[in-house]
């Protein structure tokens, strides 16, 4: 099996890049399932049911959040239409939307994920080790893969060498900037964090002009993402049909013509 995780897809530009290629990007890497993470999807903060299906419909079987997942409030009232759309399980409010679906591929069960880390994040309702240990009880699958959204890579690291033997994959996302630490442990493959898809000329997908007025001129400014040319980041994880075990992870980085 194999299957391709595209990283935090950041506003208009990150989502028509990943709408636009998702499909020859599933061609290119014989990928059997797609996995995309979008909760900055939405002029650079949540999703919108809208985006959601434009987004399944160019090829994503299953769509993860973070701890913008209800930056939109229309989200709040449609979650429940978006039925390959997952949560953080441990984001406040865990009484909306699901923290993981199941999908048949191939006649295998793939369980989708998401959790939010603790360190240097909001508030969760409990701690990323015990979130985890609260959805094992209630998934059955074949395969687990899991979106663990935050910015330590120490806490990522330590999450995946915990649950090694019961998941698949960790796949990092939050900080938009890829890690070049992709690697099995004993078979469960993992990266602390994919990178995004979104403006390359950019400060994390966000208005690089925009980003220092604020920190260097200390002037308020809005959010205001990117335009311009996409960079898409992911992963490939193939696993062994036998074992469910994975037996590689690949980073994917395709970068506009003419990048530096």
């Amino acid at each position: 099996m194999k299957i391709l995780f595209l990283g935090d897809v950041v506003a208009k530009c990150g989502r028509e890049a990943v709408i636009r290629n998702i499909k020859s990007l599933k061609n290119e890497y014989g990928a059997d399932f797609v996995i995309v993470n979008a909760e900055n999807a939405a002029h650079g903060k949540g999703i919108t049911a809208s985006i959601y299906s434009r987004l399944t419909a160019a090829g994503a079987d299953v769509i993860t959040l973070g701890n913008h997942a209800f930056s939109k409030k229309e989200i709040i009232n449609q979650i429940d239409l978006c039925e390959n759309l997952v949560r953080p399980a441990n984001l406040e409010p865990t009484h909306i939307g699901q923290a993981y679906v199941v999908r048949e591929c191939f006649g295998k069960k793939i369980a989708v994920a998401s959790i939010m880390c603790e360190a240097f994040m909001c508030p969760v309702s409990r701690n990323p080790v015990d979130a985890m240990r609260k959805l094992l009880e209630e998934i059955r699958a074949d395969l687990i893969i899991v979106d663990l959204h935050g910015e330590s890579t120490g806490e990522k690291m330590t999450f995946t060498r915990y649950f090694k033997n019961e998941l698949t994959a960790v796949i990092g996302t939050h900080t938009h900037v890829q890690t070049a630490d992709e690697r099995l442990i004993d078979g469960c493959a993992f990266i602390s964090d994919v990178g995004m898809c979104g403006a390359y000329d950019s400060i994390l997908g966000r208005d690089a002009d925009e980003v220092m007025s604020h920190y260097i001129d200390k002037k308020l400014t809005r959010y205001t993402p990117a335009c311009g040319p996409a960079l898409i980041c992911g992963c490939l994880i193939e696993t062994d049909d036998t074992t469910n075990r994975a037996v590689s992870i690949t980073r994917i980085q395709k970068r506009p013509n003419n990048a530096g």
